[in-house]
């Protein structure tokens, strides 16, 4: 092995001497130089050393200068929320085969809008004053006898439809025994009122072309009935009912009505406040209630007529009856 190795660094010249090969003499030059360096090294590190070691140096302060916060330029213009239907994402939830979650959320807006009037019909504010503290130019109401939706599994059918009286200074208020605001509002989903078979698509909903329901938990016992001069206090069992909001464009809703069936009485409210949470969020949503109104739009519940309690006058109930047809029989609006 040593012979092999000598042999790779020397070689043997004519009168058989070994002599270094030129590259070997060349390495052994660069490791030299390069211990050299080394070694000067260590010897200024030591020097170093010592020097440190021997007596502190004192430190002066010294001006940092602090960094420029970085110019941020202008925020892009925000993105106008989609008022054309046709622009929204309809994404699915979990729970439900037909009824879907509108995307952009801001879409939303103006649904609540809408629902923020139909809540404050039913917690003292005339239709006619609730429309105007809301900006609308007409009641976001229609009087419509059928129309024609996607059910949660099927569709699309027919449905019956009931709707409130129009009529402008009418005001009810309902409530609990103890006079306080119980309904609350809860979105179920959207769907379009398109329907895409093969290459043909029907379109169905007329001139609504999203619909979304939204359930109406109207936990009262009362509802206090007033027009003009005139007052009643009716009794009233717990109920959840089904509303129907169509999208006209720009924005605008309308309440189309309120479906017949399904109906039910409800018996555990607590259980109902959790369940429409729940589902609120799935949808992007939350429940509307009289405190999200006053939040939103500061419109609280209106004071109880004094004696509300006591109005049982059925001759009272049929004045105000009577005083609501004329309304009933224009139409829509």
């Amino acid at each position: 092995m040593w012979n092999i190795i000598l042999d790779g660094l020397t070689f043997k010249d004519l009168a058989g001497r070994r002599q270094p090969r030129g590259y070997a003499i060349i390495t052994g030059i660069m490791l030299l130089l390069l211990a050299f360096v080394a070694g000067l090294a260590l010897v200024n590190r030591t020097l170093l050393m010592n020097t440190v070691q021997a007596k502190p140096l004192p430190v002066e302060g010294t001006d940092v200068a602090t960094p420029s916060a970085p110019v941020l330029s202008a925020a892009p213009t925000s993105i106008p929320c989609p008022v054309n239907a046709d622009e929204w994402s309809l994404a699915d939830v979990y729970i439900s085969i037909n009824y879907k979650v509108i995307q952009p959320a801001c879409v939303y807006a103006g649904l609540e809008k809408t629902i923020a009037w139909a809540l404050a019909v039913r917690n003292g504010y005339s239709r006619d004053q609730a429309r105007e503290l809301l900006g609308f130019s007409e009641m976001p109401m229609r009087l419509m006898d059928q129309v024609k939706i996607l059910t949660d599994t099927q569709g699309p059918k027919e449905v019956t439809l009931h709707f409130i009286p129009p009529t402008a200074e009418f005001t009810e208020w309902r409530v609990n025994d103890n006079g306080g605001s119980s309904v609350t509002y809860g979105l179920r989903g959207c769907f379009r009122t398109t329907t895409v078979i093969g290459n043909q698509v029907e379109t169905w909903g007329g001139e609504y072309p999203v619909i979304c329901v939204v359930v109406e938990d109207a936990e009262n016992t009362r509802i206090v009935y007033n027009l003009g001069e005139h007052y009643f206090t009716a009794p009233a069992i717990p109920t959840r009912s089904f509303l129907l909001f169509g999208y006209l464009g720009n924005g605008y809703w309308v309440w189309l009505g309120t479906q017949m069936n399904p109906k039910s009485t409800i018996h555990d409210f607590d259980k109902m406040a959790g369940e429409r949470r729940t589902v609120a969020a799935l949808f992007d949503s939350q429940p509307w209630d009289i405190l999200w109104l006053e939040q939103r739009y500061g419109m609280g519940a209106q004071s109880l007529p004094e004696g509300w309690r006591d109005f049982t006058d059925p001759n009272e109930q049929q004045i105000i009856v009577q005083g609501l047809i004329p309304a009933l029989e224009i139409g829509e609006p």
